[in-house]
């Protein structure tokens, strides 16, 4: 069985300056089906080879099963890459991804992918047409629903084949893992450490694609990923994907405590950043200075919004008092801050975003990102506007710095006054900026 693993067109942006996805994800998969016997699995990277979704047709010969990468934002490529695969192919078409459940596939596989999508292949091996049901798997026309079983050891997927990914062309190509103090000056790879969100935050699909319980990779699998990085392709920059790092405090330390070792044993010099942020509430000071020694030289957090009503309606549970004593502590073990924000979330007024804006432009931030609110299908927010009839059922393009959904209550007007008002603060303000890596 030929299996094609697509990351599809419009993953990566037409210059520099544009959005750049490195598709990590496919690396596990890779990894979970390359032994299983009578399956040959290669990737197309649309994205980085510039293939249209009508342009795949031609790499479709022998091929029996391609399974697509869907995310959000890209859903319109996702969708013209599956039909066109269906007009000139008799190939088995599979939607995996964040947002698989947005595709109209022949299989979507929902949720944590690797065991869900090998067994898949091993069932279509035993019976093309007729598969033996998986877990996390809906063939098309079946309701879905995320699933509840998750893999525990992640170190069972094994050490990612970077080489495999290309990771050297898309750094040629102009990939960067963004840190914000940094300004691009590294060659930067992304890596996983743990997955899972404990939280409910109603606006994020988080815990329904990876479980609430937070799953780990061991500090050894960690340190091995560096190392090769480093040593295979000159990384000096190490992008943690997390969305939950620092909740276990006690593993994030012994995390930290790992890197710092390798560094001393090796005198390897690189840093590290978390992107995506960290949970605010679980920074301590022993944590930061050990962040810091680890090669951390920013870290971003999520308050999201200097409302507590809005906070409320999101189901977050944020100590806006602490997050201004947390900015400090940051700050007094020399590293920059950045706070993401959203606004537009359903339900928020101009007084929410005044106190957003108040919260942003009074304290110490060194940078934030302000998104603009869109309900991702499958998220209880999304579920409560569909329900009320705020919203329809049709898949729309999730682009967070576009006006897409605008709830009663707030105008246009209010939310480009509002990311007028915090300009300043999204633009990059020089702080401790250092030649850390020669």
């Amino acid at each position: 069985m030929e299996v094609r693993l697509v990351w599809p067109c419009g993953m990566k942006g037409a210059t520099l300056k544009d959005h750049c996805v490195f598709p990590l994800g496919l690396g596990y998969v890779l990894n979970a089906v390359r032994d299983l016997p009578g399956v040959a699995c290669s990737i197309l990277d649309c994205a980085l080879d510039d293939i249209s979704p009508e342009g795949i047709r031609t790499r479709l010969e022998g091929v029996d099963v391609v399974a697509v990468s869907c995310w959000g934002f890209n859903i319109a490529n996702v969708q013209r890459t599956i039909e066109t695969v269906r007009r000139h192919s008799d190939a088995i078409v599979v939607a995996g991804g964040p947002s698989a459940h947005l595709a109209q596939a022949d299989y979507a596989v929902v949720g944590e992918g690797e065991g869900a999508f090998r067994a898949l292949l091993e069932n279509l091996l035993r019976d093309r047409a007729a598969p033996a049901p998986v877990e996390g798997v809906f063939a098309a026309g079946q309701p879905i629903a995320f699933p509840e079983c998750f893999s525990e050891d992640l170190d069972q997927f094994g050490l990612i084949d970077y080489e495999a990914l290309q990771l050297d062309r898309y750094l040629e190509s102009g990939y960067k893992d963004w840190m914000y103090s940094l300004k691009d000056k590294f060659r930067a790879a992304p890596l996983m450490v743990t997955r899972g969100c404990p939280y409910r935050c109603g606006y994020c699909q988080g815990p329904l694609v990876m479980g609430h319980r937070i799953r780990k990779h061991s500090k050894e699998f960690v340190t091995a990923t560096i190392e090769g990085l480093y040593e295979k392709h000159g990384i000096r920059q190490f992008g943690i994907l997390d969305d939950n790092l620092t909740f276990d405090g006690g593993f994030a330390k012994e995390i930290c405590e790992a890197i710092i070792r390798l560094k001393e044993r090796t005198g390897y010099r690189f840093v590290m950043t978390t992107v995506n942020g960290v949970r605010v509430n679980r920074l301590d000071n022993e944590l930061l200075a050990l962040m810091k020694r680890a090669g951390w030289n920013e870290i971003v957090i999520s308050p999201e919004s200097g409302s507590k009503r809005t906070l409320r309606r999101m189901r977050k549970t944020m100590d806006l008092g602490g997050v201004v004593e947390k900015i400090d502590l940051v700050h007094r073990n020399g590293m920059n801050i950045v706070g993401n924000f959203m606004c537009g979330y359903p339900g928020e007024t101009p007084e929410d975003l005044e106190q957003t804006r108040r919260f942003i432009v009074e304290n110490d931030f060194d940078r934030c990102n302000v998104s603009i609110f869109n309900p991702i299908p499958g998220t209880p927010i999304h579920e409560e506007l569909l329900a009320s009839g705020e919203i329809d059922a049709v898949p729309r393009k999730i682009d967070y710095k576009a006006i897409g959904y605008l709830t009663e209550g707030l105008t246009r007007e209010d939310l480009l006054g509002f990311i007028e008002a915090v300009g300043d603060r999204t633009r990059f303000r020089e702080k401790w900026i250092k030649d850390l890596v020669a």
